[in-house]
C-alpha cells in the first residue's frame, strides 16, 4: 500500500493547456481528448480527483461556445430589427411633419383668400361710394337743367295750342326766350363748376394764342389789327388748367 501511495504522489498532476488563439469549442474538445489519452510517467493514469474537474470545465466551455454561436444570429437580428424600427419611426415623424406643414399652408392660403375677397368687396364699396359722392353734385344740377328745359318746352307747346297769335307772340318773344336760355346756361355753368370746370371770361382785346384759337379772320382797320372781333365758343379751365381754348374770330388789316 505504501508503495502504491508513493507512486500516486510521485505521478505528475494534469495541467490544462493554454488557449491562446483557439476557439472556445476547439479548446474544450482538445482538452477532453488530452484527458482521455494523456499517459503518465511509469504508465500510471492521471490523478482521479483532477480528471472529473477538468472534464466538467471543458464541457462548460463547449456549452458556452455553442450558446454563444446560437445567440449571435439572434442578437444580430434583434439589432437589425431595432434599427429598421428606428428608421421607420423617423420616416413616420417626417411624414407627420410634412403633413402638418401642408395643412398649415392650406390654412394660410384659405385665410389669404378670405382676406382678398374682403378687400375686393371693400374696394368695390369704396369705388361705388366714390362715384356716387363725386357724381351726385354734377348730376343734381343737370337734373335741374333738364327740368327747366322740359318746363320751357311745355310752356311753348301750350302757347302754340291754346293762345291767340298775339298772346303766343308775347310768350315766345325774343326777350322771354333769351331770359330762359340764360337761365339754362347759368344752371349748366353751376353744374360744371362742381367738377372743377370753370368758364373762361369773355375774350377781349388782343389775340393771345395761349388762351385763344383763331377759327376765322375778318378784315378790320389798322387800329384793330390782331384784335378779337367775335367769340365763337367759350374757353374752359379744368382745375385751373386749360381744358379748351376760346375759339374766336381775329381782325386782320389788309392795307
Amino acid at each position: 500500500m505504501a508503495d502504491e501511495q508513493d507512486k500516486n504522489q510521485a505521478a505528475p498532476r494534469f495541467r490544462l493547456p493554454k488557449f491562446f488563439t483557439q476557439g472556445a469549442e476547439a479548446a474544450a474538445e482538445a482538452t477532453l481528448a488530452e484527458v482521455e489519452s494523456a499517459p503518465t510517467e511509469g504508465g500510471a493514469p492521471p490523478a482521479v480527483s483532477s480528471v472529473p474537474d477538468t472534464i466538467a470545465k471543458a464541457t462548460a466551455i463547449k456549452a458556452a461556445a455553442n450558446n454563444g454561436r446560437k445567440g449571435a444570429p439572434v442578437a444580430a437580428t434583434a439589432a437589425i430589427s431595432e434599427e429598421v424600427t428606428s428608421e421607420l419611426q423617423a420616416l413616420r415623424d417626417a411624414v407627420d411633419q410634412l403633413t402638418d406643414q401642408v395643412t398649415q399652408v392650406n390654412e394660410r392660403e384659405t385665410s389669404l383668400e378670405r382676406v382678398f375677397d374682403a378687400l375686393h368687396a371693400e374696394l368695390a364699396d369704396y369705388k361705388n361710394d366714390f362715384l356716387y359722392e363725386h357724381l351726385k353734385p354734377v348730376v343734381r344740377p343737370l337734373l335741374f337743367l333738364f327740368d327747366s328745359l322740359e318746363q320751357f318746352d311745355g310752356e311753348v307747346a301750350m302757347a302754340e295750342a291754346t293762345m291767340t297769335g298775339a298772346t303766343s307772340g308775347e310768350v315766345l318773344s325774343p326777350p322771354v326766350v333769351r331770359e330762359n336760355v340764360r337761365f339754362f346756361r347759368d344752371q349748366l355753368i353751376e353744374a360744371l363748376r362742381t367738377c372743377e370746370v370753370t368758364i373762361m371770361d369773355a375774350p377781349r382785346g388782343t389775340f393771345n394764342a395761349k388762351f385763344h384759337k383763331a377759327v376765322d379772320i375778318m378784315p378790320v382797320p389798322a387800329a384793330e389789327d390782331g384784335t378779337i372781333v367775335r367769340v365763337v365758343r367759350s374757353g374752359w379751365f379744368l382745375n385751373g388748367q386749360m381744358l379748351r381754348p376760346a375759339e374766336v374770330v381775329v381782325g386782320k388789316f389788309r392795307g
